[in-house]
């Protein structure tokens, strides 16, 4: 199997749906970004090699990112909470 030029089948049933991306010119090219969109969103490949597969600037992806309403960036429950003690703190301090 020649993996740098793999032939996949894409049910008609997706090609629709597939269209339906605004990146792309061609159904293949728009397969690739759906694909990338995926396998970044499962926490398979990093921003930054998402970015580089679909020929994307970081910042360009994380627009394409945006207009499919995919998170790009983890916030955790502690950062919340330290962010919440500085807002707390910062506006302690306002009214004090």
């Amino acid at each position: 199997m020649d993996v740098n030029n793999l032939e996949v089948k894409i049910s008609k049933e997706l090609i629709p749906y597939i269209c339906t991306l605004k990146d792309g010119k061609t159904v293949a090219d728009k397969a690739n970004l759906s694909l990338i969109l995926g396998l970044f969103a499962s926490q398979v490949i990093t921003l930054e090699k998402a970015a580089e597969l679909s020929g994307k600037t970081i910042w360009d992806f994380i627009e394409v990112l945006k207009t499919y309403h995919i998170p790009w960036g983890e916030y955790t429950e502690d950062e919340m909470e330290m962010d919440g003690i500085a807002i707390d703190k910062i506006v302690g301090g306002m009214y004090e």
